[in-house]
């Protein structure tokens, strides 16, 4: 009830505020791409300055604020689209990295002193300039009319008990789980042509949603679980923790989030369709079995047209289904016949799938490929395969070692990774196994970014079924 009170307080603000900012956001991204008296900059320069105009006439000065990772104009929230959401995360990341918590205009600003800023602000972008550097920049060419705000820091969150943290993690281990038994249960249904029981499905997603707002590392985790019988019940699952976990940062509400994971969880459901031989194949596919195979998304979208309730949950599960597969320059499967942009959830769950299927080792990719090549395979095909800035941003969740990675140590000790470190994602935060003399009695937790830390280094990455490690008995004895 307290959230739901809360969120009714949060007003929303009007059109020409929602217009304000979104402008403002394609006014620094264009000014990346053109010099100043381009012609497209020109023009939504002059659209921005006629609607501050009448905002600053109406109500004096305007504030643009970033509190939480929300954007608000005149204490009001923004409510971003799909498109505007991308650009403007990736804006607001910058000013993270500046140190901007937000921009205050006065009526004393002319066309002028804007098109200045927008480039100032643009050039920023990207190196390790402050937001004092930034203020004393503005003060040097003139700028009057505009002031920096600093960050609003986020109330700390108290150190949670050791019996909470325990709580928490029991409770992630028992929801990651679920997930996987409710896509099996799915999937059977589906097979038979039966109708599928959403409510389950909703009802996980949302846990898994709550799960990763309170431990999003161990979430991860789970994810290098490997001994299933049937792995591709638990790709779906790892795929939706990945992509919700993306549509955290990118900021998304509840509604949009449970959405986001019941396209992922059922992205791969058209499989059902495919002749049992051919997922279970032990050899390497030829041609014939790889065209039977990029049959799915088609049948997809059709299994969830044909056997769940249609609604907005549904819908969208349909469209990721089918484009799952589709490449940001067009190319992968199906062909379209009109080249359309796919939709921002399955340019997300193509990331999230393309990442498990090939550090997993899947059953049409015999060998699972170590995180770290992967990452850096898919950063290769960045421009061709995925979206840029969402492929930038799953790998600043995952980092280049990520969560539940065994490692080698210099120090030739054996370690899992337990959580990445944002601004050092080289040197994250683990925890030591064992050593050549076999397990410790008792895990040492250590952070790699620490400067005490520094005389260690991550040698390699472990593969635990080469070794026969158990990382399922391994988490659970961390809880």
């Amino acid at each position: 009830m307290k959230t739901k009170n809360k969120q009714a307080h949060l007003e929303i603000a009007g059109r020409d505020e929602h217009a304000l900012v979104n402008l403002f956001f394609i006014l620094l991204k264009t000014a990346h791409l053109v010099e100043a008296n381009n012609a497209t900059y020109l023009t939504q320069s002059s659209k921005f300055y006629v609607i501050f105009r009448r905002l600053v006439d109406k109500y004096g000065k305007i504030s643009i604020k970033i509190i939480d990772g929300r954007v608000f104009v005149r204490d009001r929230i923004i409510k971003f689209n799909s498109d505007s959401l991308v650009n403007a995360t990736a804006i607001l990341d910058n000013w993270r990295q500046i140190g901007l918590g937000g921009i205050t205009f006065d009526d004393s600003l002319d066309n002028r002193q804007l098109d200045k800023f927008i480039y100032l602000i643009a050039k920023r972008s990207g190196t390790k300039a402050d937001r004092e550097s930034v203020i004393r920049r503005l003060s040097d060419i003139g700028i009057e009319g505009i002031s920096l705000l600093g960050i609003e820091k986020k109330e700390e969150k108290k150190l949670l008990s050791e019996e909470k943290r325990k709580l928490i993690r029991r409770t992630a281990r028992v929801t990651f789980f679920k997930s996987i038994s409710v896509v099996q249960d799915a999937m059977v249904c589906a097979e038979q042509d039966k109708e599928i029981d959403i409510t389950k499905a909703r009802r996980v997603v949302n846990s898994m949603i709550d799960q990763i707002a309170s431990d999003e590392a161990y979430m991860i985790q789970l994810t290098s679980i490997r001994d299933f019988d049937d792995h591709t019940y638990a790709h779906c699952a790892n795929v939706c923790v990945y992509s919700l976990t993306m549509g955290v940062r990118l900021g998304f509400d509840k509604l949009r989030l449970s959405q986001l994971g019941m396209a992922a969880l059922f992205h791969d459901i058209g499989k059902v369709r495919l002749p049992g031989d051919l997922i279970r194949k032990p050899e390497a596919y030829d041609e014939n079995d790889w065209i039977q195979m990029q049959k799915h998304p088609e049948l997809g979208t059709k299994t969830v047209l044909r056997n769940l309730k249609f609604d907005d949950y549904s819908a969208r599960a349909a469209r990721v289904a089918y484009e799952h597969h589709i490449n940001d320059d067009f190319t992968g499967y199906p062909v379209l016949r009109t080249k359309m942009p796919t939709n921002l959830f399955s340019k997300i769950v193509s990331i999230a799938d393309t990442f498990d299927a090939l550090t997993s080792g899947r059953v049409y990719i015999k060998k699972p490929i170590p995180t770290d090549e992967v990452l850096r395979k898919m950063m290769y095909q960045m421009t061709v395969k995925f979206d840029a800035f969402l492929l930038k941003l799953f790998v600043n969740i995952i980092g280049i070692y990520p969560a539940g990675t065994l490692v080698l140590l210099s120090s030739e000790e054996l370690a899992l990774v337990t959580k990445n470190n944002r601004d050092n994602l080289s040197r994250p935060q683990i925890r030591i196994i064992g050593d050549r003399f076999g397990p410790k009695k008792e895990f040492i937790e250590i952070d790699l970014s620490q400067p005490e830390q520094a005389g260690i280094g991550i040698q390699k990455i472990i593969d635990p079924g080469k070794h026969n490690i158990d990382l399922k008995t391994i988490l659970q004895m961390d809880s």
